[in-house]
């Protein structure tokens, strides 16, 4: 087993904290990388060897959060997306920039990836008959958990992280359920 190099993950993690802290300050929308690699003082080189573009930085910023939301699609609640709601929460500054604009799609384009692996890798769900494809569950599904989550952080109605972590298992169970016949498929002849 080969030790992770250490320069590598700092300057992975150097790249990520200055993209945090750019879009923070600046939002998405007109972030280059070149702001980001001399905010983090590294080439443009070594961004690339990293990094495919800003989506690709995006979604490594986002996917350990991202991973948790597609987790509510698991039969039991998780500690976890408690944890992920609050966060949130405590960091709502930077959650409201990345819920809105031009971020949003790319997060439920990111989510529903998630939430369709997970889905597909069910058990009881590969011998079902979905109403509808999985990738459009998925696609419900990760709208469904941004929407509710950018109300919340948008102040709408005051809630606890756990109340909102509740709902989005219970919503995304009820949504597979809804979508899913779990019966086996039969097939005549």
């Amino acid at each position: 087993m080969t030790k992770p190099d250490r320069r590598v993950e700092r300057t992975r993690q150097t790249l990520l904290a200055a993209f945090r802290d750019l879009m923070l300050a600046h939002g998405y929308d007109g972030l280059t990388v070149r702001e980001i690699i001399e905010h983090a003082n590294i080439g443009r080189s070594t961004f690339y060897d990293h990094f495919d573009g800003l989506d690709d930085l995006f979604r490594a910023s986002i996917a350990p959060l991202l991973a948790v939301l597609a987790d509510a699609v698991a039969p039991a609640p998780s500690v976890a997306l408690s944890r992920v709601v609050g966060h949130f929460w405590e960091n709502r500054r930077l959650s409201r920039v990345m819920f809105a604009g031009p971020t949003r799609p790319l997060m439920a384009g990111f989510l529903a990836d998630l939430i369709h692996e997970r889905l597909a890798a069910t058990p009881r769900l590969r011998r079902a008959i979905p109403v509808i494809p999985l990738p459009l569950i998925a696609a419900h599904l990760a709208e469904a958990q941004l929407g509710l989550l950018a109300a919340w952080l948008g102040g709408k109605a005051p809630c606890t992280a756990d109340a909102i972590a509740a709902a989005l298992h219970r919503s995304a169970a009820a949504s597979v359920g809804a979508f899913v016949d779990c019966r086996p498929s039969t097939s005549s002849g």
